[in-house]
């Protein structure tokens, strides 16, 4: 046990190390949504400025090795010469005057006197603010033409105002406040610029509780955080978005993460009800072990129905209603948490020929499928499987055929289902005819199924409502084993097969995209990872 004097040695010292830090946040100066205003349009916030440079370089270097890339390369080189300094290096950065240790943003706010479009106002960093304040002037005189240096006083804040000669209106106006430069670059400049200095602590960005709720949600490896609030005229006829929506990016070496965090606010408890405890990975694991595409939801169907359905178009409401069937019923209230869904490109197919009234008739032209969910236990089940197969063409004889799997042959393959009501679930398959007995044969044990390649992607299969996993090297297998025909004939085909092979050549170069969906509180987020991978077999063919 410590004596009481060290004791209290100890005490001072850890008092004395977060007062020292305190005071290093003081002299630093406050986050950049400080200044920004509740009611801005958007804002993009990086909240560290160093750590985002460092970021998006090691993406840069990764991506800029990829077929087709070489203009991103150069645009950086570009960036670089405009500005005097690469913004992608925390050490030119802080000799530009910036301090890489605290966080940036560019808001789009109302502009003085109201109209479109909004005013553009920057927030900076200041760690040497004489550097930056040569940086400014630089970047006034070289990129805008503006030399005519002057000062212009608006409610008790000094502007620093730049104009081209003759001008009456500022090209670039900032003001250095609490560490930070704001700055703005159109003839409202002044005004913008004096507003975010007088800003009031309770009616900036920092304090609204749509950007709490969206910063807690896209967590805190982001090194970007777009946000548009309730109201703003960008979300207008974005009814998902309307109580607010935010995306936070994150990067690194093969890697880019982005997390859409949409604010639910009175419909959360609709969204809610989405939540299930489903277990869709064990079922994704014996699909098809060759699919591109995988995805499962673990939430509740019916709930999922309830938002889905009201989506769906006239058209297609009468045609269902015309052959007997009710979505709500006959699918989304029978099949409980946990289901898996498979998707692969058939290896006939006909890219010249596939037009919408073509896929319409016959999708299983364009894609195959493979679908595994549980079923709620009592006769319901039953009963719509008998209405499915009624509306699909399926003529019962006597008990049904003798292995229970209802087929229906299209033009280019076959659709079959299976109701098991012993092992309680729904199998479907469609495609080439066998998928069905394929698909049945793994569930039962028997060969391979379908497994992630990486971490993030098996990640994306399991946990929150649901996800999907596009397997890239799967995808450039399907597509480079198409026979030379699947792109047509002529110029046409010659044509569709290099736009494909444009595609096909950066895909070759992906491991993995995953994609995840989960509730936040007051948020529905969607999480979406790329992954780039080093020595893919397919990228070297």
């Amino acid at each position: 046990m410590l004596r009481r004097p060290l004791r209290r040695a100890v005490v001072l010292a850890s008092l004395a190390a977060l007062a020292a830090a305190a005071c290093d946040r003081g002299r630093r100066g406050p986050p950049p949504e400080r200044f920004v205003p509740a009611s801005a349009r958007a804002a993009v916030v990086v909240p560290d400025t160093g750590r985002a440079a460092a970021a998006l370089a090691a993406l840069h270097a990764s991506v800029s090795a990829f077929p087709g890339a070489g203009d991103l390369a150069a645009a950086r080189g570009a960036l670089a010469a405009q500005l005097g300094f690469d913004p992608l290096d925390p050490t030119a950065l802080a000799d530009a005057g910036v301090d890489p240790r605290r966080g940036a943003a560019v808001a789009l706010v109302e502009r003085p006197g109201g109209g479109d479009p909004g005013a553009t106002l920057v927030v900076l960093p200041a760690g040497d603010a004489p550097k930056l304040e040569r940086l400014l002037a630089r970047l006034a005189k070289d990129r805008l033409g503006a030399t005519e240096l002057g000062t212009a006083r608006q409610g008790g804040v000094a502007v620093v105002t730049f104009r081209r000669p003759g001008a009456t209106a500022a090209a670039l106006s900032y003001a250095l406040v609490e560490r930070t430069a704001l700055l703005a670059t159109d003839a409202t400049g002044p005004a913008v610029v004096a507003a975010a200095a007088a800003l009031a602590p309770a009616a900036s960005l920092a304090e609204h509780a749509g950007w709490k709720t969206a910063r807690a949600a896209v967590g805190d490896q982001a090194a970007a955080v777009a946000f548009a609030p309730a109201g703003s005229r960008l979300l207008e006829g974005l009814w998902p978005f309307k109580d607010g929506v935010a995306l936070g990016v994150a990067a690194g070496p093969n890697r880019l993460t982005a997390r859409l965090a949409m604010l639910l606010g009175a419909r959360e408890p609709s969204f809610r009800a989405l939540a299930a405890d489903g277990s869709g990975a064990a079922l994704a694991a014996r699909l098809d072990p060759a699919a591109p595409l995988v995805a499962r939801w673990d939430g509740d169907f019916a709930a999922l129905g309830r938002k889905l359905l009201p989506m769906l178009g006239a058209r297609d409401r009468a045609a269902l209603q015309r052959r007997g069937l009710d979505l709500d019923r006959d699918l989304f209230s029978v099949l409980a948490p946990g289901g898996a869904l498979a998707l692969s490109i058939p290896p006939r197919l006909s890219l010249g020929g596939l037009t919408t009234a073509a896929f319409r008739a016959d999708p299983l032209r364009a894609v195959e499928f493979e679908a595994v969910a549980p079923v709620r236990p009592g006769p319901d089940a039953a009963a719509a499987a008998e209405r499915i197969a009624r509306a699909a063409g399926v003529i019962r004889r006597g008990r049904g055929p003798a292995d229970g799997v209802a087929r229906v042959r299209t033009p280019s393959g076959e659709l079959a289902w299976k109701l098991d009501l012993a092992a309680g679930r729904l199998v479907a398959a469609g495609g080439r005819p066998g998928r069905i007995d394929a698909l049945l044969a793994r569930l039962a044990g028997g060969g391979p199924g379908w497994k992630a390649a990486t971490p993030a992607a098996e990640a994306a299969l399991s946990g929150g409502l649901g996800g999907a996993v596009l397997d890239a090297p799967r995808l450039v297998a399907s597509v480079r084993a198409l026979p030379d025909d699947a792109f047509g004939g002529g110029p046409s085909g010659f044509v569709m097969r290099s736009l494909v092979d444009r595609i096909i050549e950066p895909a070759a170069r992906l491991a993995a995209v995953s994609l995840r969906a989960e509730l936040a509180p007051g948020a529905l987020l969607v999480s979406v990872e790329v992954e780039a991978c080093e020595g893919c077999p397919e990228a070297a063919q």
